[in-house]
This record gives structure tokens, C-alpha cells and sequence, in this order.
């Protein structure tokens, strides 16, 4: 069932080898791993973020292949409704999205992203080289795409070029998050890269917000701070937005990695859907080219987070009261 709040008392089962964590649709994280912050001092592996490295870029697709990969013309329903799975497909089971971070930089392993078992949503930094056409192949693939806008963090941690900055004026912060999502024409909406200053910001969260909503996009909230108002302010511009339930690669140790996923596989039994985040390392790359052939079989759905953000929104016209 879904359901708002934070999850109590949730157990990791024993004994699971190469263990899968669940999805649930909450607005806080879940458990006492999820709710650390993702360090902002992790950056991707030595290397991956220089331009012209000798990483191997992803092997681009036929211009016909990444058409197909878009939505049909004409759909007037907003992107994440056109691309999401519809909520009956779940049949009943509980349900996994798992969004991969920082895509595009690290040529190597988004590569190894792009090609594992879809759908998994993969959120693409907006100043990767050529990133428009990396996203392209990944939706070739049957992924969906996000945008990873680069926002303001703490201390000397520097989350890109043209990222979103509290100090500057609202016309500079809103003509580069309008780059950027030009960048990544198939998004379906976007989530912070670093931002943990960014996402205590009522005027920069406003000016996001609203340019989602303009753009009939959804939001979520990596949650790389407490006390975010993104999401309050996501519900105030009416942009359809969740926050994240678990990370998966706060440390890079395969076993930890692991035991994320067993929360992921409690949080979805418990309550039915959850939010992972994971980013295109090796050590995550290896845990989840084992773990998601198996998910089928372990009673879950792999789905995109749209669609956990079409099921809630779904869920929440059902239970709103009738007017009197």
C-alpha cells in the first residue's frame, strides 16, 4: 500500500545474497540507513569527470533507434504521465525504481548503466559531453531519463559549471536550469546533484518549481540534506514530486551495497513502493548487473520512478474527500 510518513521497525530480512532493497512512496526516507545524507565529498571514481578521458563513450544507436524511444506525437499528457507504467501493470506486486545519479560523465560505467536490465531511470548531468545524444541511446534502451541539475552545496564542494546558486540573480539561475533541461530534451523532470544548500532555498526551490510546472515535469527530492523545502514547495507550485527512500553506494563496499538493497526489498514489501538511488560506479555496477535479473523472482516489478510518482498521484485523487 502506499502510503506518506516515515517507515518504522522495518527488518532486513537474513541470509539474502546479492539482496535487492524495495520501493515506497514516501516524502522522508526510510530506516536507519537511508536517512544519512549522500556525503557531497563522494565524487565518481578518479578520472571520470574529465572531458576527453580515455573512457570509452557509449556506442551510439541508429538516428531510427532513439526515435523510437520517444513518446508518440501528439500525446498531450505531461512526459512522466506519457512514460511512466501505468500502476495496474504492478499486478499487485511491490515495486522497485531505481534512479542512477551522475550519469555521463563516467563514459565506462554509465555505459554499463545504459545496458543493464530496463527500466531503470537515469538521471544525466546536464554538462556531460554530448549529453543529449547519451541520453538519447539510454531511452534506446528502454530507460527512463531524468535531469541531474547541479545545485549549490556546502562548503567548498563544487557541484559543476552553470549550476543553480542561491547568490545569484533569479534571471541567471533560470536561464541555466532552462539550458540544462534543453540538454535533456526527454526528461520526464529532474532531482539535485549536491544542493544541499540550494534545497534549503525557498526562492531558488520556487524558481525550480515553477519551471517544472511550466514544463508539465515531475521532481524528486534526493534528500542530500534534512529539513529540505523542496518537496513543500514542489506540493505548492503543483508539481508532482516524491523523495528518495534509500541510497544505495553511500560507501562503494559491495557487501553494504548489498545490505541497501535488502532495505530496498523491506521498505517495498512493508509499503509497496521505494525510491533508490545509485550511481554509475563499478563496485554498484557489479551489485546490480547480479541483483536486477533476479528482481522478477524475488516477488518485485522494476519500474521507473514516474511511474511510483503517476501511482501516488493516482492514489492520492482516490482518497481525496468527496465535496460536500
Amino acid at each position: 500500500m502506499l502510503r506518506p510518513g516515515v517507515v518504522l521497525g522495518i527488518s532486513i530480512a537474513a541470509g539474502i545474497a546479492g539482496v535487492a532493497a524495495p520501493v515506497c512512496l514516501r516524502s522522508q526516507p526510510a530506516g536507519p540507513a537511508a536517512t544519512q545524507p549522500r556525503p557531497e565529498a563522494v565524487r565518481p571514481e578518479a578520472g571520470a569527470t574529465v572531458p576527453g578521458n580515455a573512457m570509452p563513450a557509449p556506442v551510439p544507436l541508429p538516428a531510427r533507434q532513439v526515435a523510437q524511444a520517444r513518446p508518440p506525437a501528439g500525446d498531450a499528457r505531461p512526459a512522466w504521465q506519457r512514460l511512466g507504467v501505468p500502476a495496474a501493470a504492478a499486478d499487485g506486486r511491490p515495486t522497485i525504481a531505481i534512479m542512477i545519479d551522475d550519469m555521463g560523465l563516467n563514459h565506462l560505467q554509465s555505459d554499463r548503466a545504459v545496458r543493464m536490465p530496463a527500466p531503470l531511470t537515469l538521471s544525466w548531468m546536464p554538462y556531460a559531453p554530448d549529453v543529449t545524444e547519451q541520453a538519447a541511446i539510454g531511452a534506446a534502451h528502454g530507460h527512463e531519463t531524468m535531469l541531474h541539475m547541479n545545485m549549490e552545496a556546502l562548503g567548498r564542494t563544487d557541484p559543476g559549471p552553470d549550476s543553480l546558486r542561491t547568490w545569484l540573480p533569479a534571471a541567471t539561475n533560470l536561464a541555466a536550469l532552462r539550458r540544462a533541461l534543453d540538454r535533456v530534451p526527454d526528461a520526464v523532470g529532474l532531482n539535485q546533484h549536491e544542493g544541499s544548500v540550494a534545497s534549503l532555498s525557498v526562492p531558488l526551490m520556487d524558481i525550480v518549481m515553477g519551471e517544472l510546472k511550466a514544463r508539465s515535469l515531475l521532481f524528486v527530492d534526493s534528500l542530500t540534506i534534512p529539513h529540505s523545502v523542496a518537496l513543500r514547495r514542489a506540493e505548492a507550485a503543483g508539481v508532482a514530486a516524491l523523495g528518495r527512500d534509500v541510497f544505495l553506494d553511500n560507501s562503494p563496499d559491495p557487501h553494504a551495497i548489498r545490505t541497501q538493497l535488502a532495505e530496498v526489498e523491506a521498505i517495498a514489501r512493508g509499503h509497496g513502493h521505494v525510491i533508490a538511488i545509485g550511481h554509475p560506479r563499478q563496485t554498484t555496477m557489479d551489485v546490480l548487473a547480479a541483483y536486477l535479473p533476479t528482481v522478477a523472482a524475488r516477488g518485485f516489478v522494476l519500474w521507473p520512478v514516474s511511474a511510483t510518482v503517476a501511482a501516488a498521484k493516482n492514489l492520492q485523487v482516490a482518497q481525496r474527500p468527496a465535496a460536500p
